[in-house]
């Protein structure tokens, strides 16, 4: 890994779909992540397929690729820190452990932990994007009906859609929002935290403040995402999430690709290991 090395974030799709041998070989000159959501996608899939897909991180993490940790380690660093996150990703030390141990050891020694986390992220999805947005909407309709026809009159396409969100949630100042919206023992310094665009936790609230205002536009049009939806959709924020400090997103679901183009513009977004650049190699 050379010092200034270009980081990717791989999601599940694109995972499945280019192949363990594929990526094996990308991650031996190319700053590959796999990150917690992966995993967690991976160990929360049917049985049938779980130890597989989990042997498979294993050896992509074997292969020289690098672990990185999911939004609440973020979210808890600056809270702690009063300091952005930093813009380098892997956590070498967690990286070293699982090179050291079986990933499927690891991740199903206990199935139980996997039930609960599997609730409690379909839980957080339920509430952040549907029931918000549900709620959203009725106060839109009760005290400002003109503003929910703006709503329904923004692009069909998603792309440009999310690029109309994104510019009105980033006239806003969020630090307050992101205060309130995260555990006070995780904060040292209210005062200190969340400053700017700068920090992953003000990125995190930017992402879901335009996920639920994109829900409430598939509401007004007869989209009515759902439970399951909402906790897919999640998961594609975590990974669009990670592109703040990354450099690239190498993924082949669509819409985690719409989201991560409309977040990001100036980052790449690959949707094959063949679109990757030489300015992206690490040896």
């Amino acid at each position: 890994m050379l010092a200034k090395s270009k980081q990717i974030v791989i999601d599940k799709e694109a995972f499945i779909r280019i192949g363990t041998d594929k990526l094996c070989s990308f991650a031996h000159n190319h700053l590959l992540l796999v990150c917690d959501t992966l995993l967690y996608e991976c160990a929360t899939t049917c049985e049938s397929k779980r130890k597989d897909m989990l042997c498979c991180c294993d050896l992509l993490i074997k292969a020289d690729a690098y672990y990185c940790p999911c939004s609440i380690g973020f979210l808890q660093f600056e809270g702690n820190n009063c300091c952005p996150y930093p813009s380098f990703l892997p956590d070498l030390n967690a990286t070293e452990d699982i090179r050291k141990a079986c990933l499927e050891d690891v991740v199903l020694n206990s199935p139980d932990k996997i039930k609960m986390i599997s609730l409690s992220r379909w839980e957080v999805a339920r509430n952040e994007f549907v029931k918000l947005s549900e709620m959203l909407k009725k106060r839109i309709d009760s005290e400002n009906p003109d503003v929910g026809k703006r709503i329904k009159e923004l692009p069909s396409d998603k792309i440009a859609r999310l690029q109309k969100l994104f510019e009105r949630i980033d006239k806003l100042d969020l630090h307050q929002t992101v205060v309130d919206s995260t555990p006070a023992n995780w904060i040292k310094d209210e005062s200190n935290f969340c400053l700017s665009p700068e920090w992953m936790s003000w990125q995190r609230i930017r992402l879901i403040h335009v996920m639920v205002m994109n829900y409430n536009y598939l509401l007004r049009t007869g989209g009515c995402p759902g439970d399951k939806r909402a906790e897919h959709d999640y998961q594609d924020m975590e990974y669009v999430l990670l592109l703040s400090r990354a450099d690239g997103l190498l993924t082949k679901d669509d819409g985690c690709a719409c989201l991560g183009k409309a977040a990001f513009p100036d980052k790449d977004v690959f949707r094959c290991i063949e679109d990757v650049p030489r300015s992206y190699k690490s040896k």
